[in-house]
């Protein structure tokens, strides 16, 4: 929803300023090693030496993983006597300081941490709980759709709300659930209808008098219809002339000109802070899928400056933060962002891990970190504020469900001829997320502020949470214009390569170093 509290991603709007919990990089399961390389242990593990310099990351991240910090300095120091001004491994060196100035409370409740994961039960089969997961989303669908009953709420939401209905709605097996869901979705669609029709379009800026008489931006009101206008398309329901032609006058008034429309020109998207490029690639998925789809019928707007296409480019550029890394927030939200353009939000399944593994990998990584902070509050631990600045603690359903929900797209199904469909790591997150609902039928996070902040985020947990519950879901799904946008993204993935992997941060300083001597 292009409305001015609310970013068009999906995603809870927050940032904040963490320190470094070096705590949470645990050691990966020798079952999980991979056969190609033996993991050190403490004792192997050495400074650089003769090694390259790309090494430094892995090197010092086994350090950490083992727990050996003396010797993930020793790596730091090596590395320093080659680069003294290296601000990558300075920053590593001052994390692991930080670490250790706490060393002794923190290493309590690691051992602590690893008693109760000895204790924990092995985490269900996802067929053991498919009925509770199926009520629980029932309870919450209402849930959220009573709270939408006041159009006030559903109007600073948008056409956002439908999605929570009918994305997971269209993929139900045919029944009552499925009715439901496309009940819900049509009152909504035509109660935000009438509201986009009466509300006035005021330029660039919205009127003073907004309060009296609503109005929005010319791009807002044109990423709120085409919203209204796929859902329409998705429903079965006619389409309202007003809205097609509203639509297309926006557009044509823009000119196809990016910055007018996301706030970015094509020059300007290497620019663009990591914070503001999840809600890019929404608004540029919205407009692009809009032309791949056909939802003007056939009348051709102006063409976009840039699309889907160098946007994944981009993305691909840049590093990406691992947890708990400040940064690392709003690179796991661009990702799973990632995924839910290029399936069209779980319109077209299932999801390849080949498009791009790396992303995969790394969704499973925040995973982890994901669980570990979740579960901070059932052991009543507490990390002291040396260390870190701001619990992650009230996202944790937010981002449980969003790594949950893209991992799951992988496979099909609750279980599989081999064995379960599910990694341990994501069924442990689907029955975390279940103990997390609460009588009310919403889901809330450890910790989180009530009421909370906006619409949004009151719904923004229930909303992922259903969705990565949704076991049953039908793929690839019978979307016509899901398919057609998968095609299209998946080649335009293909000719960027994204399938390689980022480079790491330490390849980026060396490059941005070389870079500097040249000149």
């Amino acid at each position: 929803m292009a409305m001015a509290s609310e970013p068009p991603g999906r995603r809870p709007s927050v940032s904040f300023d963490s320190k470094v919990t070096l705590r949470q990089f645990e050691p990966e399961s020798p079952e999980k090693a991979s056969p190609e390389k033996a993991r050190p242990t403490a004792e192997t593990a050495r400074p650089l030496g003769d090694e390259a310099p790309e090494d430094f990351t892995d090197v010092f991240a086994e350090c950490i993983a083992l727990r050996d910090y003396k010797a993930a300095l020793d790596v730091c120091r090596s590395q320093l006597q080659k680069r003294p001004d290296d601000r990558y491994v300075l920053e590593m060196r001052r994390s692991v300081e930080q670490f250790l100035d706490a060393a002794e409370q923190l290493e309590a409740e690691a051992e602590e941490d690893a008693d109760a994961e000895e204790d924990e039960a092995v985490p269900p089969e996802l067929e053991e709980i498919q009925d509770q997961a199926f009520e629980s989303c029932g309870r919450a669908y209402e849930a959220m759709f009573a709270y939408l009953k006041d159009e006030e709420r559903l109007w600073a939401l948008g056409e956002q709300a439908v999605g929570i209905f009918w994305d997971p709605g269209q993929l139900a097996a045919p029944g009552p659930r499925r009715d439901r869901l496309q009940e819900m979705s049509l009152e909504l669609t035509r109660t935000l209808g009438r509201k986009l029709r009466s509300t006035k379009r005021a330029g660039k800026s919205p009127s003073k008098s907004a309060a009296a008489e609503p109005s929005l931006t010319g791009s807002e009101w044109l990423f709120e219809g085409l919203g209204q206008l796929w859902f329409q398309w998705e429903l079965g329901v006619e389409r309202d002339p007003w809205l097609v032609e509203g639509c297309l006058s926006e557009w044509n008034n823009l000119g196809g000109r990016m910055e007018e429309l996301v706030g970015c020109s094509a020059g300007g998207l290497p620019s663009v802070p990591r914070s503001e490029m999840c809600d890019i690639l929404m608004q540029v998925w919205t407009l692009e899928r809009s032309l791949v789809c056909n939802l003007f019928e056939g009348q051709t707007p102006a063409p976009l400056e840039f699309g889907i296409r160098e946007v994944l480019a981009e993305i691909r550029r840049r590093p990406l933060t691992e947890p708990p890394l400040p940064g690392f927030y709003d690179d796991f939200y661009l990702m799973t962002h990632v995924v839910y353009a290029l399936n069209c939000f779980n319109g077209h399944l299932p999801n390849r891990r080949a498009d791009c593994p790396w992303l995969y990998s790394y969704l499973e990584r925040c995973l982890g970190f994901w669980l570990r902070e979740a579960k901070r509050e059932e052991r009543g631990n507490r990390v002291p504020d040396i260390v870190t600045s701001r619990s992650y603690q009230a996202e944790t359903v937010d981002a449980v469900a969003e790594a949950v929900d893209c991992l799951r797209g992988l496979s099909l199904g609750v279980a599989s001829e081999g064995g379960s469909a599910a990694s341990e790591s994501v069924r442990e997150g689907c029955a975390w997320l279940l103990r997390r609902q609460e009588a009310d039928g919403f889901f809330y996070s450890p910790g989180v502020k009530r009421p909370a902040a906006s619409e949004y985020d009151t719904l923004h947990p229930s909303w992922t949470a259903v969705a990565s519950l949704q076991f049953e879901r039908q793929a690839p799904g019978p979307s016509p214009r899901c398919a057609l946008w998968a095609a299209h993204v998946r080649a335009a993935a293909l000719e960027v390569g994204f399938a390689e992997p980022p480079p790491t941060r330490l390849q980026e300083t060396e490059e941005s170093l070389g870079d500097s001597d040249g000149e």
